[in-house]
């Protein structure tokens, strides 16, 4: 994991032309601040109203600002940890079934149909067999947002929250 100094010189650096932060364009104040840790963005007098009007204009309904110049993606969201090898992420769907879902709150494991409690479960050949009563309850990413940076030839990920958590 890049520092937040070293992830300030690499957007920096990958700026069309050299400039001070103040003069970056908002969606790249937005992509300095929100990358911020040790301080986070919150102990950073420059990025509070920075972030401040990124909420609003969030709450307004505007889109997330972009940073063309830091050759950044358009901002992810995952709540949730992986699960477990060898586990499944569900949610339970409308008709109360559970169901395989990347964002889902819960893991499981799939039964195979050679497995006893395939038949147990009323599971169908064929199909997806979750065991409901083998539920976990998935663990929360404590940095939930990502942008994925590219520089130097490669594509980095960097997990980031907004409440300014370290």
């Amino acid at each position: 994991m890049r520092s937040s100094a070293q992830m300030t010189v690499a957007l920096l650096a990958l700026a069309a032309t050299p400039a001070a932060a103040q003069d970056a364009s908002f969606g790249c104040k937005v992509l300095l601040c929100a990358a911020a840790s040790t301080p986070s963005w919150t102990g950073i007098p420059y990025c509070v109203p920075v972030m401040q009007q990124l909420f609003k204009q969030l709450a307004m309904g505007k889109p997330w600002p972009v940073c063309s110049e830091g050759n950044a993606s358009a901002p992810g969201y995952e709540p949730y940890e992986p699960c477990a090898p060898g586990k499944v992420s569900v949610r339970q769907n409308d008709e109360g079934h559970f169901i395989t879902d990347e964002q889902g709150g819960q893991c499981t494991a799939l039964v195979a149909d050679n497995d006893p409690r395939f038949k147990e479960l009323n599971c169908e050949a064929g199909h997806a067999c979750i065991d409901p009563n083998a539920l976990e309850r998935r663990i929360g990413r404590e940095k939930p947002y990502y942008v994925d940076l590219a520089y130097g030839g490669q594509t980095k990920r960097f997990w980031f929250s907004l409440n300014g958590a370290d």
